[in-house]
């Protein structure tokens, strides 16, 4: 017998938590499937903190998203009772030319933030816990903050079964195909759940979750790339300069790449990590030790750049999946009831609430209230050879 429903959901990490608690909250009978339990260590959404900032380098269009995002967040942790978001204020720059810092002032100019630009000897008197080359510009935006991932997708979870969603967890999909009046998934664990929509949020299982579809689908499918990535949590220090009233979630663009971190919140130390880490691209999201190289890129990077950061105390892997562009694809696929959401490319858990209320829209052939068609499926250049960031 299959488990018949209007929506089903493939994946409930940081978007497929949201989706679910979204469609639910529009009275949709939904279904949640996903392979390990809700906030698992397994893929992209774990690690006890994600930055949300408006400040958005990369593109002036994702900055509506963000504040509707921040907006939606403050509003589960008024419904949950659940503390998810710790506001720390957001510094983003290192070199003058660089893409991080004309990116983000670009975006607090076109949309009005507050903010303030700030040269390297204001970071060091105001932020003493950053050692800053002289000649580096930072925006420093005070509405950013940090997220925690696990505490937002347990809320999300919660308030959906809350509203009467079913989550079936411990079960892969193994194919789903579309029939004159339903979508059929066939699970790993011979149950079938027969839905009148489908949202795919899959994270580094995005691929094969595609490929295991109609044909249309795995054809027109985008090419996304599975990057390792590595983040580590240093001592936690005696000192003030690094609690989060005094030092801000960063991102910093210098000769050793990009860089980013988090104070010490919720007893831990500070938390650095690089984008694009070592570089390393698998094939599927498979755990792997940590190694010598991830400890010393690291450590290099905050004993240089951080006073007083001490040594690394813990360190904690999870993908990044890259669209060939670098931006998200958040679409409704042409001619099904199938919305997905893929390819967030490492930035992209911090807009989980407005993602998981536009794929709730589009399932069910409505349009999202946040402008998402710079994030369409059908763009030029997200299929064919994968690009290496």
């Amino acid at each position: 017998m299959a488990e018949r429903c209007d929506l089903a959901v493939v994946g409930i990490g940081g978007v497929g938590s949201a989706a679910l608690y979204h469609a639910a909250a529009m009275g949709l009978d939904v279904v949640g499937i996903e392979a390990f339990e809700p906030a698992h260590r397994q893929g992209s959404s774990h690690g006890h903190s994600r930055i949300i900032r408006l400040a958005y380098f990369e593109d002036a269009r994702y900055v509506p998203m963000a504040q509707r995002s921040l907006e939606l967040w403050q509003r589960l942790e008024r419904e949950s009772g659940e503390r998810i978001f710790e506001r720390t204020g957001g510094l983003d720059g290192g070199a003058p030319d660089g893409r991080l810092f004309a990116g983000a002032l670009g975006s607090c100019e076109v949309h009005g933030l507050a903010h303030e630009v700030l040269d390297a000897a204001a970071v060091r008197q105001r932020f003493p816990a950053f050692r800053v080359r002289p000649g580096e510009h930072f925006v420093f935006q005070p509405d950013a903050g940090s997220l925690d991932p696990e505490r937002g997708i347990e809320a999300h979870v919660r308030m959906a079964e809350a509203l009467g969603a079913q989550v079936m967890t411990g079960c892969r999909v193994l194919c789903w195909r579309v029939d004159e009046d339903a979508i059929d998934l066939e699970l790993d664990d011979h149950r079938h759940v027969r839905a009148k929509s489908l949202i795919l949020a899959a994270g580094p299982w995005s691929t094969e979750v595609l490929s295991s579809g109609p044909r249309s689908v795995a054809l027109t499918a985008p090419t996304l790339n599975v990057e390792r990535q590595v983040v580590g949590w240093f001592d936690p220090p005696e000192r003030g300069a690094f609690d989060p009233g005094v030092m801000p979630v960063f991102n910093h663009e210098g000769l050793e790449g990009h860089f980013y971190g988090f104070p010490a919140l919720d007893g831990r130390g500070p938390k650095i990590g690089r984008f694009g880490h070592l570089h390393e691209h698998v094939d599927a999201p498979l755990p792997q030790s940590v190694t010598a190289a991830d400890r010393e890129l690291l450590q290099g990077w905050a004993d240089v750049h951080l006073r007083g950061a001490g040594s690394l105390h813990e360190l904690s892997e999870c993908w990044f999946t890259h669209s060939n562009d670098g931006h998200f694809i958040v679409d409704r696929i042409p001619g099904l009831p199938v919305a997905v959401a893929c390819g967030l490319s490492g930035h992209g858990y911090k807009f989980a609430p407005v993602l998981g209320e536009s794929l709730a829209l589009l399932a069910c052939g409505d349009e999202p209230r946040t402008d998402l068609s710079h994030l369409r499926w059908s763009r030029p250049g997200l299929s064919g050879r994968p690009s290496r960031r």
